[in-house]
């Protein structure tokens, strides 16, 4: 722990990032009791990336978090992340697209339900796609989700129905044979 960087020293060599979001000065941000509110000046604090240092992946952290950001670490005491891209480490390369992704098999349903396009391309797992619509699509994981339970409801109901058909079916079949067994067994006895 001794090589590594003093966190004060991370802080002023943060490499500035691209500021998220897409407030653009002049876009209407409100209406209150009729009156029209125009955003004329924003601030920010401004963004930096910092770097996991044991994956290499790379993150966009506000930089009014960024102290307690590099402060974050490790169970055995070693820092998590830094300002500076970790020489010989690159971070693992997923394939899997977001399912809001342009390529996706369902985009053209997703553009009748009014769903953003998402250019996230590079998701390592599953796990790790269900985590991103989640965090990152709320409502739209919402809306595609919730016609996805809709949808398994609607399969289920169709299987109680069926075992229900087959269970009356099977009760039918059976019938016959067990008024028969029981008039034989009554004779037997008298």
């Amino acid at each position: 722990m001794a090589d590594e960087p003093l966190v004060h020293e991370m802080l002023r060599d943060a490499e500035q990032a691209e500021e998220p979001g897409n407030m653009k000065i002049g876009t209407p941000i409100g209406n209150a009791n009729g009156i029209q509110m125009t955003a004329t000046e924003l601030r920010s604090a401004g963004y930096v990336y910092v770097y996991n240092v044991r994956t290499g992946d790379r993150s966009t952290v506000n930089r009014n978090m960024l102290e307690q950001q590099l402060q974050k670490t490790f169970e055995d005491g070693t820092y998590a992340f830094t300002t500076r891209k970790p020489e010989g480490l690159e971070p693992s390369k997923g394939k899997i697209k977001c399912m809001l992704h342009a390529d996706d098999p369902n985009r053209e349903k997703y553009n009748s339900m009014g769903l953003p396009v998402c250019r996230k391309a590079n998701i390592v797992a599953s796990h790790d796609l269900r985590i991103h619509m989640e965090k990152r699509h709320r409502r739209e994981w919402a809306t595609i989700n919730g016609d996805e339970i809709q949808k398994e409801k609607q399969r289920e109901l169709e299987r109680q129905d069926n075992l229900a058909e087959a269970i009356r079916l099977l009760a039918e079949r059976e019938a016959p044979r067990s008024s028969g067994n029981n008039q034989n067994r009554g004779k037997g006895n008298g």
